[in-house]
């Protein structure tokens, strides 16, 4: 990937997303391209804080309750109601559990922060952490 006006290459490490694209890493900032969207680059010391948000637990179970709902009204009520619940309840908790381990990038100054969901979250989560916190030392380091 050549990211620089005097046509110096700069090596790129990428992890692969699990909706399609990548995110990368070198010295000076992170890159993310999705497929289908804007490619992002966040320089390295603009990055306040990354995590790694397991999965949204509050709809997950709303999801599941969903389903336990359209189970007791199809064998009690209306079969056909009780699969409209079971069906939205399944689509709910597929759309939530697709979304688990997100990895979330908060850049200062943003107002928005960057979430992907990359195939290795933990190690992802891990290397950006070692990154932000490398340029957290250094600046940290600078006689005043």
């Amino acid at each position: 990937m050549n990211d620089r006006e005097d046509g110096t290459e700069t090596t790129v490490t990428k992890m692969s997303l699990r909706p399609g694209g990548w995110i990368g890493y070198n010295d000076d900032a992170v890159f993310v391209q999705r497929d289908g969207k804007q490619n992002i680059k966040i320089r390295r010391g603009d990055i306040a804080r990354v995590s790694l948000n397991t999965i949204e637990w509050d709809l997950a179970i709303t999801s599941l309750l969903l389903i336990g709902v359209g189970l007791f009204v199809g064998a009690t009520r209306n079969v056909l109601v009780g699969l409209g619940f079971v069906a939205v309840g399944c689509w709910s908790f597929y759309r939530t559990y697709s979304k688990r381990y997100g990895l979330v990038i908060r850049v200062q100054d943003e107002p928005a922060p960057v979430a992907v969901h990359p195939v290795a979250p933990k190690e992802c989560y891990e290397t950006l952490g070692d990154l932000v916190r490398s340029v957290g030392a250094n600046s940290s380091e600078t006689p005043q």
